[in-house]
């Protein structure tokens, strides 16, 4: 039959060789012309994206017992060092029952990888071992006269080893220690048929001079009370089998605890969304889902708690940092209303940043609260230029003193607002077209900087307005304030006179 298949094989490759030589070149080409986009996709690694690479590595490297985390090696390990779990986010399941925590964990993996933006997600598994179990019949024990200590203690000699004695070699000690050896108890049948005494005591007397196998002896041991025949000492040994349950089990390879409580880990990472958003919606969809006997408790971890407390931060650094800009401006030109001017591109800024926020569908996140402040520091630097120039225009014609009609304060303002117009639009322009990439970005890093870049440039944007229409609006009607007040005064002092 072997022989069949083989000629058949080779036929068949003989067939293949020939046609191939048989074929005609234009027939070759087509099959290449046909085959090729598809092998240079799968050839070249720079073609395909995180997703394919992803599933190809899935598909080929799987494990039984183990889960995959694609991540990169520098972010696991500031991930492990400052979370203690190695994706972005992990799901700590505590419990006093390791197979009622295994099997909410499962159950928790399960519930997570139906949130869109999970990947990555398994269970880490607690069952990895086999474990030799022997359970002592007591009953039976009693019923062959078999102590249940010195039973235990022909299992620990057996087994683990006793410390017999200490060695001493100059200056070093060493540790003897008494254990059967490896073929006496390679396996659970070699362990039911070790011998074990009835009554005395496993390391000396009649008992201990039995261990081996069924019909077979250990050495004796040098007391005296061992001096007994060898008759005797095989009629009080019987095997371990007949007073114990002796079978290997499955058991965790690990059991791990924090806080004084066993603990399991749910891994995954989160993919094309903000990982406190994933949280939130992943939380309600755990709790709503899963049912938690009492004593099992559930608690999260991972990077996303680096951005609660950073937002936590935040919403006190939001009214500081517009704090510190009014301050700086008053202080600088010591002028509450220029500074009030100046300060209008502020809230121009948030409702620009706003608007875009919401056009893109970006929840508020660290990214989002960092562009919002980079927004304002950026919008009161194109309001400053416009005052620059404003104030500068004034004082080319002599400063308020000097002025005595509101036309000259309208020239000045013109001067100011128009005639300087283009280097600012540059300035501004130039940010807006760094910030434009950053929006549609799809590679490393977008998850941060389109979010960032959002309400930045939707800041600029309406600002770039409020400065342009409404200061010198504003700036003209506050000058024209100050000449009618002067020109009453000085009418005022006229009279007086």
């Amino acid at each position: 039959m072997v022989a069949l298949l083989a000629g058949e094989l080779v036929g068949k490759a003989r067939e293949q060789k020939r046609l191939a030589r048989e074929a005609k070149p234009e027939e070759i080409q087509a099959l290449v012309t046909e085959r090729e986009p598809a092998f240079k996709r799968g050839l070249l690694l720079w073609k395909k994206t995180q997703d394919d690479l992803t599933n190809e590595m899935n598909s080929e490297l799987q494990v039984p017992g183990w889960g995959n985390a694609w991540t990169r090696p520098i972010q696991n390990r500031v991930d492990m060092l400052s979370t203690g779990v190695r994706t972005a986010v992990g799901v700590k399941v505590f419990g006093e029952d390791l197979d009622e925590i295994q099997r909410l964990s499962d159950e928790v993996a399960s519930v997570l990888k139906q949130i869109p933006g999970a990947v990555d997600v398994f269970s880490e598994p607690l069952v990895g071992s086999n474990y030799l179990e022997i359970t002592i019949d007591r009953k039976k024990a009693a019923r062959y006269g078999v102590g249940v200590e010195d039973l235990q203690n022909v299992i620990e000699v057996a087994l683990g080893g006793k410390l017999v004695t200490t060695t001493v070699e100059g200056s070093q000690r060493f540790p003897v220690r008494v254990r059967y050896p490896r073929d006496w108890r390679e396996d659970e049948e070699r362990v039911r048929n070790m011998l074990v005494p009835i009554g005395g005591d496993p390391m000396g007397g009649a008992a201990g001079s039995g261990g081996g196998e069924m019909g077979g002896a250990a050495p004796a041991a040098a007391s005296p009370a061992a001096a007994m025949p060898a008759r005797n000492v095989r009629l009080r040994q019987i095997p371990l089998s007949l007073v114990a349950d002796v079978k290997i089990v499955p058991g965790p390879s690990m059991i791990k605890s924090e806080n004084g409580r066993k603990r399991n880990y749910v891994y995954l990472n989160v993919r094309n969304r903000d990982l406190v958003g994933f949280v939130e919606e992943a939380q309600l969809a755990v709790k709503s889902r899963v049912a938690l006997k009492p004593g099992n408790t559930i608690e999260w971890t991972g990077q996303f708690e680096h951005q609660v407390h950073a937002q936590e931060r935040l919403t006190l650094v939001f009214p500081v940092v517009i704090l510190v800009i009014f301050v700086i401006l008053y202080m600088t030109y010591k002028d509450f209303p220029d500074t009030l001017m100046m300060f209008l591109a502020v809230p121009g800024a948030i409702a620009g940043g706003a608007i875009f926020q919401w056009l893109f569908g970006y929840p508020f996140s660290v990214a989002v609260w960092v562009g919002y402040v980079a927004c304002f520091g950026l919008a009161t630097e194109t309001g400053i230029i416009m005052m620059v120039y404003l104030r500068e225009a004034i004082d080319r014609r002599g400063g308020m003193e000097r002025i005595t009609s509101e036309a000259e304060i309208r020239d000045a303002v013109i001067d100011g607002a128009v005639h300087r117009l283009r280097p600012k639009l540059l300035t501004e322009g130039t940010m807006i077209l760094a910030l434009i990439p950053m929006i549609w970005a799809k590679g490393v890093g977008a998850e941060f900087m389109s979010p960032m870049a959002a309400p930045i440039l939707g800041g600029i944007l309406v600002a770039d307005e409020v400065i342009d229409i409404l200061i010198p609006v504003l700036f003209y009607r506050d000058r024209c304030r100050r000449l009618k007040k002067r020109l009453s005064e000085t009418v005022g002092q006229t009279v007086n006179v």
